[in-house]
């Protein structure tokens, strides 16, 4: 397929119709919630102030970019996950053009899907900014690569500066990118033993947003010590390209199944440019990305998961690409046959996800069946994911009667961590949630209900011990438990004069009784069915 109008279009109709449908069935959940509430505050001053508690670890640019998509398009599902939509596109798109130039643009045919076949391709749901980072990161790569050629370098400078500051803009971690393009860079430079300044001023754009919410960064790092994924070791990084690969490395044996049954004549090794070893060189150090990731978290940051190095996955997608070209060596039906592969994969990850959605709204309903059937009293929810999802899609009688209690200093000495309830404990203000300290609830309180979960992302069930007895009400699952508490002692008050105040005060405004919140914030959608009891249109 040697026309760019076909591959594009291949491209939208393999990926646009499926993402948005998966966009538009997928719950919110924990993180994205983050997205939702703080992108919907009004101004962009109470926005620097809610990420100034230090809960999120996002750029307000990125949640002033979903406001005003908000703004002129109202807010849904998919209004609040366009910003992944597109900027995972954009990266599949740049993929492409990056494809098309080093090795033909049937290869680049595969560059366009190989995205789409991979775990990565969750984050073009997900309303966080790593879809968002992985276009500009994989855009950046591409204006570099042709401002190192001389290509057009009224254009592709500043594309590389806009691109580099966007990314980073997006999201912190991807400053690294300007690591990996540096790399190669100082290749280049001692190569032709002379300085490119403009593309050192490009790359130097990269920094201004971390030097604009410097204050941001530092209070959010000042509650990193028991941050919820700290890196384990060393070696943390080699979990990423299994986690981000998934289906990929299927792709080396079908180009070795092909290559040996069909016996494809070799054609001309694709020819290579002057330019090509400090491009190699940038590509490499991008997909070694993850690995300087986890020296700065175990240095500085403290905060280390897979997704937060995002932008390695288009080095890792081109080294890919120059594998199967070693192993195939026919740039003529080889990159055909493998795109046809793809298509397959895609497929197969579509129905995964899709799957995979519709067993979580399965969950939700169960759930809150559960809660419903429970006597009418308080009912206590050890999960933070779980009680957000309930406070937003199920009608407001069942969720006044909801809370979840939280205490960092418990967290910690049961889990490790704390960033959980720390984060929605300081933004009480801007969640419409009845988040309460977990002394407060029960020294007020004889008795509760508790929708316990056993497992290492709650410590509820096991402070239960240590203020009163608990009775077992129900099992609906071997994960979780409905008690009844009854409260023998008050448990001590631990707060700490740094801790937040945790008082619910955009809850205490919001209607006891109607809809679900899903229909306050989101009026032009038709909301997920979770719960078929209260409220009646």
């Amino acid at each position: 397929m040697d026309s760019r109008v076909a591959a594009y279009s291949l491209f939208a109709l393999v990926y646009a119709l499926p993402a948005v449908i998966l966009a538009r069935k997928k719950l919110i959940w924990n993180d994205e919630f983050f997205t939702l509430y703080l992108s919907g505050i009004r101004s962009w001053s109470e926005l620097l102030s809610a990420l100034r508690t230090g809960a999120d670890q996002h750029p307000p640019t990125f949640y002033y970019l979903t406001h005003l998509i908000f703004t002129v398009a109202g807010t849904t599902h998919v209004t609040l996950r366009l910003t992944a939509l597109i900027g995972f596109a954009v990266s599949c798109v740049c993929l492409y053009e990056i494809l098309a130039h080093l090795m033909g643009r049937r290869w680049g045919v595969v560059a366009l899907l190989m995205p789409l076949v991979a775990p990565v391709f969750s984050y073009a749901i997900e309303a966080r900014g790593y879809g968002l980072e992985l276009g500009f990161a994989t855009f950046s790569l591409l204006m570099w690569m042709l401002a190192v050629e001389g290509r057009k370098r009224r254009l592709t400078l500043p594309g590389l500066a806009i691109g580099l500051f966007c990314a980073v803009a997006s999201h912190y971690y991807a400053v690294l990118v300007v690591v990996a393009l540096a790399t190669g860079e100082l290749v280049r430079t001692a190569r032709r033993a002379r300085v490119d300044f403009g593309v050192w001023c490009a790359f130097l754009c990269a920094f201004i947003p971390l030097l604009l919410f410097a204050d941001i960064i530092q209070d959010a790092r000042a509650d990193s010590a028991y941050f919820w994924t700290p890196p384990a070791s060393w070696l943390g990084a080699l979990s990423w390209y299994g986690e981000m690969g998934g289906r990929l490395p299927l792709l080396i044996l079908a180009a070795v199944g092909v290559a040996t049954i069909l016996k494809l004549p070799r054609r001309k090794p694709i020819s290579v440019t002057d330019n090509f070893v400090p491009i190699a060189t940038s590509i490499v150090s991008m997909s070694l990305i993850p690995a300087i990731g986890v020296v700065l978290a175990r240095l500085i940051t403290h905060a280390y998961t897979p997704r937060y190095f995002i932008a390695a996955f288009p080095g890792i997608c081109i080294m890919l690409l120059w594998a199967l070209e070693r192993i195939l060596r026919n740039g003529t039906f080889g990159p055909p046959l493998i795109a046809i592969f793809c298509i397959g994969l895609c497929g197969l990850q579509y129905r995964e996800l899709y799957a995979g959605e519709s067993g979580v709204v399965e969950q939700m309903r169960s759930v809150v069946r559960v809660l419903r059937s429970q006597p009418d009293q308080p009912i206590v929810l050890s999960e933070l994911d779980p009680f957000q999802q309930v406070s937003f899609y199920a009608h407001r009688d069942l969720v006044q009667k909801l809370v979840y209690l939280a205490d960092p200093h418990l967290s910690v000495t049961y889990l490790g961590q704390d960033t959980k309830d720390r984060g929605v404990l300081r933004l009480n203000a801007w969640f419409p949630l009845n988040v309460v300290w977990w002394h407060d609830w029960w020294s007020t309180r004889s008795s509760s209900l508790v929708y316990g979960y056993l497992g290492n992302w709650s410590w509820t069930t096991f402070a239960l011990r240590d203020i009163g007895t608990a009775t077992l009400l129900d099992r609906p699952d071997v994960a979780h438990i409905v008690l009844s508490v009854t409260r023998t002692k008050i448990p001590p008050d631990d707060r700490l004069p740094s801790d937040p105040s945790g008082n619910p005060t955009l809850y205490e405004r919001i209607p006891r009784s109607g809809p679900p919140l899903c229909v306050v914030y989101m009026p032009t959608e038709k909301c997920p069915s979770i719960d078929e009891g209260g409220f009646q249109h």
